[in-house]
């Protein structure tokens, strides 16, 4: 356990190191972006390993329950606390405790800031999805940290 304990402060750390760099790289404007298109990738990845040796769950709701249990495991080895939908292709997952957000002040003017916190989960999601064949847009909104919402709308094929 203490092993996995250090893992996730070196984690949270390069996590947080990330954030720095490109708001100083790029700009404070760039970092949501930089964050997710990083995030996408890892996501991207991450689905293509971990479902090689498993038949791919096919159903809309199957691969976003997926997404909650599985992948949320693999990220902060807990599953997420709520899965909404409104059957219409979009799905809101709740996470109450969002480790990236545990260290981030409450205060209405760290809200802001928070949002370049959970930027690259964002970006995982929408590549895991993606890798699924599921294009989508990804949002998060976070009401009081450190608790998370993160919207998938589906994409709806061209009729």
């Amino acid at each position: 356990k203490q092993w996995y304990q250090r893992r996730v402060r070196v984690f949270d750390s390069l996590h947080h190191q990330m954030v720095l760099y490109f708001e100083t790289a790029h700009g404070p404007d760039q970092v949501v972006q930089c964050m997710e298109k990083l995030g996408y990738r890892v996501g991207f990845s991450l689905i293509e390993k971990a479902t090689k040796d498993e038949a791919r769950v096919k159903e809309d709701v199957d691969i976003v329950k997926y997404i909650c249990k599985d992948l949320w495991n693999m990220l902060f080895r807990k599953q997420a606390d709520n899965l909404k939908t409104n059957h219409t292709g979009t799905f809101v997952i709740q996470d109450n405790r969002f480790r990236f957000l545990t260290r981030v002040s409450q205060s209405e003017q760290y809200k802001q800031r928070g949002e370049l916190y959970v930027a690259f989960t964002c970006g995982v999601v929408k590549g895991a999805l993606a890798n699924f064949g599921l294009p989508c847009s990804v949002t998060a909104e976070i009401d009081m940290s450190p608790t998370v919402k993160v919207t998938l709308t589906l994409q709806q094929p061209p009729i």
